[in-house]
């Protein structure tokens, strides 16, 4: 056997090349080793955040769930019909009484020993505040990050940063709210540090598995951006001033600061030309949009008398269609990155708003559903046929009598116009009462419960309702509506008992004053016979369809008990005085028939910006086109101080008749407001204050609270090192806005809106 000996020199090569490979395959392998576990680590951080998410996630949702709940507890735990104490949600802070809160759009807050006065649920949170103090992990709500949404008024105005007021509450919580723990057994409060929130042990309910705060605001008194904003050009005046619908609001009426800036109207139009892109066929390239300077498009849409402006329409235009804000994040977006509008006036809009369109209103044992649509005035014409007729006795109680010529004799006839009997929604013959009802009411029966109060059989008050009924009938229809017989075009209404009519101020069957039709169709020396009552120079004539339940004040009220012929000063239908027997009428009937509809505003709203929006650029009076100013519109809502001090909303002066110290209860508290705020307007005629009435009667509401709840969910434990409230470990945290209706009358969400807020 031979061996082959190899050099010491090359042995050692190959000893070097061996390790190398040894090495190289220990670095290989401690990089695989170093790679799983970071991956594994990187994974564990992955599933321990997710799980966290999903932790503060589901603490957040159960959270807003016992938030909504408690309101609705409050609302069961209120009366019904409410009362001015408990018609809108209680506040806390409370202001005193009569006096503006300091933070208008603030209703509530999570606040450690909450003295929030009944009905209303404490809020369960414990002596720990989330901009105060500081988690154990360096974890804190500044008040900036609170007021992200800018519902509370800026303390710099001149910038778009969200940093709010801080004045009128103590350092160093200020406004901000406290933590609600969280233990096993649910939402639990501590007014100081007790051990058990950092007992793991099974059998400890006590444990702390999260915490919560929370701050509601009302959205529901807010213009909601939606539907509000005037494109540019504008509408002519009269169609503005005419209103109907909260899109026409005026948003140049608001004063954004103390210093009174208001909004631009090029930044409004250029926001609504976004929004309703197809409907107004908008033109240029976003932001920099013009809707088409005809504005019919916008009237024929907002003034839809069925249109509920929850959805956008379906037209297209453009390969684009209508849009509409989803979120609140987003109006913020448009208004700081997009159009470079003023911050400051987003605390006076939202992005959500429901309504029951129901009436408010309860005097006797009626329970209304719905209200009576103006619209169907319309039907009330002699030459419809059959099918219209039938209609017309459903909604109004009225069968046409055609009229008879008259004859020259012996003796005489006269000429019988053609007229109306009333008979009732089912009847056959002429009625000598207003018939009872429970539920469904015709135009006379709503009319009738409404002035007089009883849903009851009524003879008492038939002349009065019939007369006042046939006079808005009036006021709505031409003067070419004619009776073919006699040419007469007042609304006459037979009924058992007598003749119930209406006022027109033009009608040529109306006597001259030698008695005789004027033209005589007529043959002497028998006339006509009943006669239309004399001209009142005076009196104010529509003769248009209504566009707000407010231009029902133009109608002719007959005292009770007098004779056909009218006074010669005209009384109309009051609405601007606190004791005015008419105010229901307000409630009772609607210009938009939507079941659930969007866009009006609560009239208890502290917001007196808000309301001077829904206020300026109103008709004061008709025919004319003077529209309501910038000046009066503010002091209407709330005059400046010291003196008076008055107005829809103010309240400090003693036995003022302001939403402060008496909120409404529904439309039908208009007048009193009216009363309040309409020398504001102007002080000369019932028609120039009532401008507010029709302001504010279709535009307004009170049965519904509209809520945004900002709530910030964290999830997390107590160490056992722990030692006070605020040593709490933050491991997840969710921020959610929840936009939510609630029925004031029967403590039914309407509808909601959850929005995750990303910061």
């Amino acid at each position: 056997m031979i061996y082959l000996l190899l050099r010491p020199s090359a042995r050692t090569r190959e000893n070097a090349v061996a390790l190398l490979i040894v090495l190289a395959f220990l670095v290989l392998l401690a990089g695989m080793t170093i790679a799983y576990l970071s991956r594994t680590a990187t994974d564990r951080q992955i599933a321990h955040a997710s799980f966290n998410d999903s932790r503060s996630d589901q603490l957040a949702r159960s959270a807003l769930d016992v938030i909504v709940a408690d309101f609705k507890q409050e609302i069961a735990n209120g009366t019904l019909p409410p009362t001015m104490t408990n018609i809108v949600p209680q506040r806390s802070p409370r202001p005193a009484s009569g006096s503006t809160p300091i933070i208008p759009n603030m209703i509530r807050r999570s606040v450690r020993s909450d003295a929030i006065p009944a009905p209303a649920v404490p809020s369960r949170a414990s002596a720990v505040n989330s901009t105060a103090d500081v988690s154990l992990n360096g974890r804190s709500v500044s008040l900036t990050r609170w007021n992200r949404h800018y519902l509370i008024p800026k303390s710099n105005t001149s910038d778009t940063t969200s940093d709010p007021i801080t004045s009128g509450f103590p350092a160093p919580n200020y406004w901000a709210p406290d933590w609600v723990v969280v233990t096993r057994n649910g939402p639990t409060i501590f007014n100081n540090w007790n051990s058990s929130l950092s007992d793991t042990a099974d059998s400890n309910t006590s444990y702390a598995i999260g915490r919560y705060a929370y701050v509601v605001y009302d959205e529901g008194g807010l213009c909601d951006a939606n539907m509000v904003g005037l494109p540019s050009p504008t509408p002519p005046v009269t169609e503005i001033g005419r209103k109907g619908t909260v899109a026409l609001a005026d948003l140049t009426g608001m004063k954004l600061t103390s210093g009174g800036s208001t909004p631009n109207p090029t930044t409004i139009s250029k926001i609504v030309a976004w929004r309703n892109y197809a409907t107004l066929q908008t033109s240029g390239t976003f932001p920099a949009l013009s809707p088409t300077p005809n504005a019919s498009s916008f009237l024929n849409y907002f003034l839809d008398t069925s249109r509920d402006f929850i959805s956008t329409a379906s037209t297209v235009y453009a390969d684009r269609t209508d849009q509409r804000f989803i979120s609140r994040s987003e109006l913020i977006e448009l208004f700081r990155s997009s159009i470079s509008g003023s911050v400051n006036m987003l605390q006076f809009l939202g992005t959500f708003s429901r309504e029951i369109n129901a009436p408010t209103w309860i005097a006797g044992s009626a329970a209304l559903k719905q209200p009576f649509a103006l619209g169907n005035l319309a039907l009330v014409k002699p030459s419809l046929g059959k099918t219209s007729a039938a209609d017309i006795q459903k909604y109004f109680g009225l069968r046409w009598k055609n009229g008879t010529a008259g004859g020259a004799g012996p003796p005489p006839v006269p000429a019988i116009p053609g007229h109306w009997q009333y008979v009732g929604s089912s009847g056959t013959t002429t009625l000598d009462h207003i018939p009872s009802f429970t539920n469904t009411a015709d135009f006379f029966q709503l009319l009738n419960y409404a002035i007089n109060g009883t849903n009851s059989d009524d003879a008492a008050d038939i002349f009065t309702t019939l007369t006042i009924g046939a006079a808005i009938i009036d006021q709505y229809d031409d003067d070419t509506a004619a009776d073919p017989t006699t040419g007469a075009t007042t609304i006459m209404i037979e009924y058992n008992g007598g003749w119930a009519f209406g006022l027109e101020n033009i009608d040529p069957a109306r006597p001259s004053a030698s008695s005789s039709p004027v033209p005589s169709p007529f043959p002497a020396p028998g006339g006509m016979l009943p006669t239309p009552p004399p001209l009142i120079p005076t009196y104010v004539m529509l003769n248009r369809p209504f566009r707000n339940v407010g231009e029902l004040g133009y109608a002719f009220r007959a005292a009770a008990g007098s004779t056909p012929t009218p006074s010669p000063n005209p009384k109309t239908l009051d609405f601007c005085t606190a004791a005015s027997p008419d105010a229901a009428i307000l409630d009772l009937f609607t210009y938009n028939t939507a079941a659930v509809r969007a866009g009006t505003v609560n009239l208890n709203t502290q917001n007196p910006a808000v309301v001077a929006a829904l206020l300026k650029s109103t008709i004061t009076a008709e025919p004319s086109a003077s529209p309501l100013g910038l000046t009066a519109s503010n002091n209407a809502a709330e005059s400046p101080t010291p003196n008076p001090n008055i107005g829809i909303i103010a309240g400090a002066s003693s036995g003022s008749e302001g939403t402060l110290n008496k909120p409404a209860l529904g439309r039908q508290d208009i007048p009193r407001l009216v009363g309040a705020a309409g020398n504001f307007i102007s002080s000369a005629t019932e028609e120039q204050k009532e401008t507010i009435a029709r302001a504010l009667g279709e535009t307004t509401q009170t049965r519904t609270w509209g809520l945004m709840i900002d709530m910030i969910a964290q999830s997390g434990r107590y160490p056992p090192t722990a030692k006070a409230l605020s040593d709490f470990v933050v491991e997840g945290e969710k921020r959610y806005w929840l936009h939510v209706a609630i029925d004031r009358f029967t403590g039914e969400v309407i509808d909601q809106q959850l929005e995750e807020v990303f910061e």
